[in-house]
């Protein structure tokens, strides 16, 4: 039992990092953090994990090889058109450095998504395999959760020091996480 569970929150760590990192860029353009802002950052990230973890189980065998086929450009997109909108938004409000820029709803579902394509590959693996599905979609919407209210937390933190740059940065980021995805794909 508790080697399953290490098991479990030991995959759910690894399947966070995207969103640990995307939440570190997110947090980059917020100067004055609130807890509401890391709460929702973290509710959609790891509500898009454990979704779409759940979708790749459902989906099941049959349609391994197209999922696997498609998902580093899914992300490789998803992630490098928010990253470009948020270094766009960066250097165009250069001059208006009191306002910081909150991520919408749809650029947050964007980059929850973009991060959780691989969730989706893995819960088609899980689903040929014997294990408890609604404890690992549950602890890994948890630990996503926690990742990424972690990430904004930390990423406010050095956006406050850093400025406009940190907003380029963090779009920088989101675009190099996709390249990342989508290299190491086509490279596998």
């Amino acid at each position: 039992m508790i080697s399953n569970m290490l098991t479990t929150v030991s995959l759910a760590a690894g399947l966070s990092v995207d969103s640990l990192a995307a939440a570190m860029a997110t947090g980059f353009v917020l100067r004055r953090p609130r807890l509401g802002d890391a709460t929702r950052v973290g509710m959609t990230f790891g509500v898009c994990q454990m979704a779409i973890t759940l979708f790749g189980i459902l989906l099941g065998v049959a349609l391994l090889r197209v999922v696997s086929d498609w998902d580093h450009w899914i992300a490789f997109v998803l992630l490098g058109l928010v990253g470009a909108q948020m270094v766009r938004h960066a250097l165009g409000d250069a001059a208006d450095a009191d306002t910081p820029s909150r991520p919408t709803w749809k650029a947050l579902l964007a980059m929850g998504v973009g991060t959780s394509i691989d969730a989706g590959v893995v819960g088609i693996g899980l689903g040929l395999t014997e294990f408890d599905a609604p404890t690992t979609v549950a602890v890994i919407g948890v630990v996503t959760f926690a990742f990424s209210f972690a990430g904004v937390m930390c990423g406010c933190c050095v956006g406050r020091r850093v400025g406009v740059w940190a907003q380029v940065l963090g779009g920088v980021v989101l675009a190099a996480i996709g390249a990342h995805i989508l290299v190491s794909h086509l490279s596998a």
